[in-house]
């Protein structure tokens, strides 16, 4: 599911990705680690100006469609890198280390990655304390006593009290999110 995946940003250089909604380009495995639930595996473009993607591959609970369309593309790496899938492929989702070790394997390994465009608000708040950028932004309300921040992927509400904003604003970001590895 494309809105589980952690995209990666574009630069506005970028030409040729920015104008299509989808694309395919060639990439390099060049490093696989954990972060909580989540397989992060970034890749090198063989070419173009895009400097890395980063695919954030979802091992959660065991039979949730996201965690499925994870699996599938981690087997997929595997063939691209010829290594021998696991008799049981949930067995990634039950030991992410055993899941890491596999895709540290395929480190090196050529693939043909599918990127899908998506366009992303980003939420720009000056406080007394500096500025900050919250990307995933679904909606921000103001209110009397300040300003409640939804975000994405569950992430839990924020509020900015009315004493420490000094102002904000909401702009929108284009990314590219991995919908498909191929070999």
């Amino acid at each position: 599911m494309l809105g589980t995946l952690r995209a990666f940003a574009v630069p506005r250089y970028a030409e040729g990705l920015s104008g299509r909604a989808s694309k395919s380009i060639r990439a390099v495995l060049c490093a696989a680690e954990l972060e909580g639930e989540l397989l992060v595996l970034r890749f090198a473009p063989r070419s173009g100006h895009v400097r890395e993607i980063e695919d954030r591959v979802p091992l959660s609970a065991q039979g949730d469609m996201a965690t499925v369309h994870a699996v599938g593309r981690v087997l997929r790496l595997l063939r691209a890198a010829r290594v021998r899938a696991p008799r049981d492929p949930y067995r990634m989702v039950r030991e992410r280390e055993y899941a890491l070790g596999l895709a540290r394997r395929c480190l090196g390994a050529v693939v043909q990655l599918r990127l899908a465009r998506r366009l992303s608000r980003v939420l720009t708040i000056w406080t007394e304390s500096g500025v900050q950028h919250i990307r995933g932004l679904l909606d921000c309300i103001e209110t009397a006593d300040g300003l409640s921040v939804l975000r994405r992927e569950g992430r839990g509400a924020l509020h900015i009290s009315r004493r420490e904003l000094i102002r904000y604003e909401t702009t929108t970001e284009e990314d590219f999110v991995v919908a498909a590895i191929d070999s």
